[in-house]
């Protein structure tokens, strides 16, 4: 897989992204077995020395607030927890993270890509187990999400990288949780990747830019990209035929900069809907990089 996708959406077996059309070179192999170890042995914050070795879940009999257990399956343990507020259903939270097979070697980490991976709920762009857990988690936050394999990839697993019904262990640290830039009409941007002083764009200029597009509610996923032609999209700022929200939103994104553009339903494809890829509506997600803006 090429690195700008790595970079774009973080490590492909911890998403629910279709990739059609993306070069998937350099996609590491996965390795080891599908099963979560169920014994606990560690107290407090203290890190297992032993990768599958679980922390007590009460302490002296009472609850050890270092984990969270709930009824699916679904694990969190914390190395480092802070009292900053949980991350909320769309935010956009920056991790560091390296991710196994429970049983199984390292398969995948963000350390090659030299940055924390922006990750956005509610558009589909995680598993379930990947979202609910990071849910439990604030900035600040060090520790593991231990994923059942029915809240992961279940019986198909994920091409050679994660066996079917594996369970995945992800060691995590939060980073940060993106502030949004609140626009007119209910648009908001979360930019991830920043350029002070950089340009901005003005009428009639032309903007180009590489993009994953989403839409939200039932059934969420990335519905289009620019990667899959291998060719960038470009349009007129305030003067092409695009959706209003694009351009409500683009008015702050400079040149050199990343950010999700959340738009809503009305500012989108509305109640049309875009044939059998945006359902009737439904808000979208443009997770843009501006590669230029010119005259």
């Amino acid at each position: 897989m090429k690195k700008i996708f790595l970079a774009t959406i973080s490590f492909l077996a911890l998403t629910a992204c279709n990739v059609s059309g993306v070069d998937q070179d350099d996609i590491a192999e996965g390795t080891g077995n599908d099963s979560i170890k169920a014994n606990s042995s560690k107290q407090g914050d203290e890190e297992a020395e032993d990768l599958n070795e679980l922390l007590t879940d009460t302490i002296n009999g009472q609850p050890n607030d270092m984990v969270y257990q709930s009824k699916d399956g679904l694990r969190v343990e914390w190395k480092k927890k802070t009292d900053n507020p949980k991350i909320g259903p769309r935010d956009v939270a920056l991790v560091n993270y390296h991710a196994r097979v429970a049983g199984g070697e390292e398969y995948d980490n963000n350390d090659e890509i030299g940055f924390p991976v922006p990750l956005k709920g509610g558009i589909g762009m995680m598993i379930e187990g990947w979202e609910k857990g990071i849910q439990q988690m604030a900035k600040g936050d060090e520790g593991r999400i231990m994923i059942p394999n029915a809240l992961a990839y279940g019986e198909d697993g994920y091409l050679t990288i994660v066996p079917p019904n594996a369970d995945i262990i992800v060691d995590i640290e939060i980073m940060d949780v993106i502030e949004p830039i609140a626009l007119d009409e209910g648009v908001k941007v979360y930019k991830w990747k920043e350029v002070p002083g950089g340009k901005v764009a003005e009428k009639n200029q032309t903007i180009t830019f590489d993009y994953f597009a989403y839409h939200t509610g039932e059934g969420a996923h990335m519905y289009d990209n620019s990667f899959k032609n291998q060719t960038p999209f470009s349009f007129k700022f305030e003067n092409d035929n695009v959706m209003d929200g694009l351009h409500i939103g683009m008015q702050v994104v400079k040149q050199g900069e990343n950010a999700f553009i959340e738009i809503p339903s009305k500012l989108a494809y509305g109640k049309k809907g875009l044939v059998d890829l945006v359902p009737s509506n439904r808000d979208v997600v443009y997770d843009v990089r501006v590669i230029s803006i010119n005259d």
